[in-house]
């Protein structure tokens, strides 16, 4: 994990929905609180930054595309 940031609420939310519609991704926790470190989908980890600005692209992913589209990103 790169640093520790607070996320704004609207950006809880754009998360939250992006995964909603993408259950291929899903969050490392860390420690005890369960501080968001990163995010997952196939073999990749994104970091919470380029997570923000994959959501922000508003993409759509296709099942079939999706890990080979992000180690491209990576």
């Amino acid at each position: 994990m790169k640093k520790q940031r607070l996320m704004q609420p609207s950006q809880v939310e754009r998360f939250a929905l992006f995964l909603m519609e993408h259950p291929g991704f899903w969050p490392e926790l860390v420690g005890d609180n369960a501080l968001v470190g990163g995010f997952h989908v196939g073999g990749c980890f994104l970091t919470t930054d380029e997570m923000e600005k994959l959501v922000a692209a508003q993409p759509v992913l296709e099942a079939h595309s999706t890990v080979s589209n992000l180690q491209r990103l990576a």
